[in-house]
């Protein structure tokens, strides 16, 4: 079955209308002399066909089709729209890079009637928020069965992987992924995440370190350096509270380097990290107490 079609107005309103009750339906509006369309076009079928029937695209000639176009004020070409459930949900206009192509194909597929895969999501990131890793890491896989490629996904199953510190198999997951997956946001993030973590204990945390910093608890180099340890071992709660230490001594300190580190950490971890909600919060409490 072709997941890519051309209409004309007359078949509008079962193909797209009717048919996006099941399944969603992207319409690109187009016509053979626009040049932005012919960049277009082909990033939409790319993108419609990895996604193996969860949505449709319905393409349609403006230049055989100008009651359609009137009625839904087609002003320029190319206009996409977006129809799930019978009604229009989103819409641009102009070329797009594939990336926001694909956000748009994903909300879509997410808000389609029925589909369970966004509610199973959210249980996953409770868990993780919960610290559940390891059952957390079951959903994810599970997901990953049901929707492969999907990057909210893969990106928690890889946040997982690296709280409970398999970084091997982290790694390995990185290995496998297409260029599509790699220039993903927050899986770039993720990466940044895994090289500044993937290490281990011997190569990186002496124990003199953490004698030193007892014995001298002001010196803020000695305190950075072994927050900077723990954050590279994934001991990310250890690491945080260094730093939020040596923000409430001096916040000034070497150009506020402990709040820019935290405010670093925060963002590679991303805002449903436990130890990212808990930091924020006490870094709040120190900054307006």
């Amino acid at each position: 079955m072709s997941f890519v079609i051309d209409i004309s107005q007359d078949q509008f309103l079962e193909e797209v209308v009717e048919k996006s009750k099941t399944t969603p339906v992207i319409v690109d509006f187009w016509a053979p002399w626009c040049g932005p369309c012919k960049q277009l076009t082909p990033t939409l079928e790319n993108v419609i066909n990895r996604k193996n029937g969860k949505i449709i695209l319905a393409k349609i000639n403006v230049d055989e089709n100008q009651g359609i176009a009137s009625q839904l004020n087609i002003q320029s070409i190319p206009t996409v729209y977006g129809f799930v459930d019978g009604k229009p949900l989103d819409a641009f206009q102009g070329a797009q890079p594939e990336s926001k192509v694909e956000a748009m194909v994903d909300k879509m597929i997410e808000a389609t009637p029925g589909n369970e895969i966004p509610k199973l999501i959210e249980e996953a990131e409770q868990l993780f928020s919960d610290h559940k890793f390891e059952e957390s890491l079951k959903l994810f896989e599970t997901l990953a069965g049901m929707d492969p490629g999907n990057p909210r996904i893969i990106a928690g199953m890889l946040r997982c992987l690296i709280q409970i510190k398999r970084f091997d198999d982290a790694n390995e997951m990185f290995d496998s992924f297409d260029e599509r997956i790699l220039e993903n946001d927050e899986i770039i993030k993720i990466k940044k995440l895994l090289d500044a973590t993937n290490k281990k204990d011997n190569e990186i945390l002496d124990e003199r370190l953490i004698q030193e910093v007892n014995n001298d608890p002001k010196n803020m180099d000695l305190r950075y350096k072994l927050a900077n340890s723990y954050l590279s071992l994934s001991e990310t709660e250890k690491g945080f509270n260094e730093l939020l230490k040596i923000f409430e001594q001096n916040p000034n300190w070497n150009e506020e380097a402990a709040k820019k580190k935290l405010l670093e950490f925060f963002d590679l971890l991303g805002f449903n990290d436990p130890n990212v909600v808990e930091a924020r919060k006490k870094l709040s409490s120190i900054m307006f107490k």
